[in-house]
């Protein structure tokens, strides 16, 4: 389904994320990125999944960042219908990390696939599993945001990409932060041409990656670059900004 890399940049307090989005060759095209308020007025942004009318990345102007991937389990369950297109809007009105996972309890997922969900803010990068039971505290766990992290998913089951692009991942960035956006678009570019299945920039018989979805998150502006097909083949980008507000909006 995804990879999904968060890394520190230079200056302080901000921190880019990258997402790579692995699909069959029969979904429709994902269209670019749109502008939407939550019901409390924040606003967000987020490509959108036709179908579901969902999505799987988003960002809001307070800087809390989403993204869901896939939890593809040996034995995974069967008969639930649910989008889980539908769990990242419901969290976009939300100010920060510890906030949109004091929500998690509200959402209905028993009808849901299982999936993770990984949220980053400006001090904190968190995930979540759905497979969890619903309730503050369990099923989530923090990671550094002081250092590159990832985390994949695959259809053909996590557990056979997490293994050879965890190996690549960990040996990708080094020390010099200057270096890390450059490195972090060549790793979602990598491709080993003998294992195409299991790279980054993904290919096989039914699926592909069809695209790549950046975060910028400043002190003072937040914006989402959109690249409609693998980060490694050229397509026009498209790119929507607007200034960080960690303030609540103002009700009319």
């Amino acid at each position: 389904m995804c990879t999904v890399t968060i890394v520190p940049m230079p200056r302080n307090a901000c921190w880019r994320m990258a997402c790579s989005r692995d699909e069959q060759h029969g979904r429709a095209p994902a269209r670019p990125p749109e502008q939407r308020a939550a019901a409390n007025g924040r606003a967000y942004l987020m490509p959108v999944d036709p179908v579901s009318d969902g999505t799987w990345v988003a960002v809001n102007d307070a800087g809390l960042a989403l993204t869901l991937l896939n939890y593809n389990l040996p034995d995974p369950p069967s008969g639930r219908s649910q989008s889980r297109g539908t769990v990242i809007p419901a969290l976009a009105g939300c100010a920060s990390v510890v906030e949109a996972v004091a929500m998690l309890p509200t959402l209905d997922t028993a009808n849901m696939m299982p999936f993770r969900l990984v949220l980053c803010d400006f001090r904190h990068v968190m995930v979540w599993r759905s497979t969890e039971p619903p309730m503050l505290g369990e099923g989530v766990t923090g990671v550094p945001l002081w250092m590159p992290v990832m985390f994949t998913s695959s259809g053909l089951g996590d557990h056979l990409v997490e293994t050879p692009r965890r190996a690549l991942f960990d040996g990708w960035f080094g020390d010099d932060r200057d270096q890390y956006a450059d490195r972090q678009l060549t790793f979602h570019q990598h491709r080993w041409e003998d294992r195409p299945h299991l790279s980054v920039a993904m290919s096989r018989e039914d699926a592909r990656t069809v695209s790549y979805t950046v975060i910028d998150a400043a002190p003072d502006r937040i914006s989402m670059r959109y690249h409609p097909d693998r980060p490694d083949l050229p397509a026009d980008d498209i790119e929507v900004e607007f200034q960080r507000k960690p303030k609540p909006p103002v009700s009319a």
